[in-house]
């Protein structure tokens, strides 16, 4: 997967494993580089250059300063005076120095531009299908984003994020400044200053279960709900109305795929393969409908589809073939 030395920036940015931690994109990358940091930290300054180059950021961020900007717009603001001030220039002069001033403006806007552009460019974590990502925002919450997901934010304003899939939120509190947390889905928005909470944004709706704390719901509606810890809210924008209100007494039940493995507590064949779909990306196929209504009870894991078809198999009682992109279950 990668070299075995690692002595110039260019071995970094020759390696595929190396850029998909600098980005973020693939769990089995991230955990091997953050294993391999830690183990070499004489190469941390070669590390953060060749990440630095990845990410897009290796331009000097100083190269528009506040006082830089400043001195330009006196000499501009002066020029302006002297001119309004002397003696009427000859035409062509005055020409030339409108056509100066506004290439000035012109390449100072857009260096400007560009500076903001980049210190607040958007970050996209995402994981396929079998894959569990943890991920520290800049401001010190947690998140750890489910299989076949998505999370966005801005680089200087990590307290908005745009979720794509399912995430729990470990939301670190802001005592001083009491800044608020931000968590939107295409159904609605959740607000809290620090608290934990598990969001999913799939099929056509939007799961919420609190953990601990208060967060608030504004849904897309315009409605607002108030959640207390142990309520778990479902709703649908497409179809304007709340699927779900009920408080959970067992708390993992929601929020064990975190750590890596589905919790099923008296659940239907039919709905716990959901779940398994959602996870794992495959087609579910019933060869017979007895099959969806069998009740099973117990933990499969989400990062390993084979364990997960043998445990659904033994609690089930059911033959699960895999095909392809389906899984075909059936009577034994």
């Amino acid at each position: 997967m990668i070299k075995k030395q690692y002595n110039t920036i260019n071995d970094f940015l020759e390696d595929v494993s190396f850029k998909n931690w600098a980005l973020q994109n693939n769990g089995t990358d991230i955990n091997f580089w953050e294993f391999w940091i830690a183990n070499n930290p004489e190469k941390n300054e070669l590390v953060n250059k060749a990440k630095d180059l990845v990410l897009g950021v290796s331009f000097n961020k100083d190269f528009v300063s506040k006082e830089k900007v400043a001195f330009e717009w006196k000499k501009l603001e002066a020029k302006i005076q002297k001119k309004t001030k002397a003696p009427k220039a000859p035409k062509s002069k005055v020409i030339f120095l409108r056509k100066f001033s506004a290439a000035a403006s012109i390449l100072l806007l857009f260096s400007l531009g560009f500076y903001f552009l980049k210190s607040n460019s958007k970050i996209t974590h995402k994981t396929n299908y079998g894959e569990i990502l943890n991920i520290k925002l800049q401001d010190g919450s947690d998140v750890t984003l489910n299989s076949n997901s998505s999370l966005s934010y801005y680089k200087n304003e990590s307290r908005r994020v745009w979720l794509s899939g399912e995430a729990f939120f470990q939301v670190d509190k802001k005592v001083v400044t009491q800044a608020k947390f931000w968590v939107i889905t295409k159904d609605l928005s959740v607000e809290v200053y620090g608290t934990s909470f598990n969001v999913s944004a799939k099929k056509e709706k939007t799961d919420v279960f609190l953990e601990e704390g208060n967060i608030w719901l504004k849904l897309k509606n315009g409605a607002d709900k108030k959640m207390i810890p142990g309520n778990y809210i479902s709703y649908s924008a497409e179809e304007n109305k709340i699927l779900e209100d009920k408080n959970i007494f067992n708390p993992i039940i929601k929020t064990s795929w975190k750590d890596g493995s589905l919790l099923f507590e008296n659940l239907s064949l039919e709905k716990a393969m959901e779940k398994i779909e959602e996870s794992y990306g495959y087609s579910i196929v019933f060869k017979d409908d007895n099959s969806k209504n069998i009740l099973i009870t117990g933990a499969v894991p989400i990062t390993n589809i084979d364990i997960c078809i043998k445990a659904i198999e033994k609690s089930a009682g059911v033959l699960i073939i895999k095909k392809e992109n389906r899984l075909i279950i059936s009577k034994k």
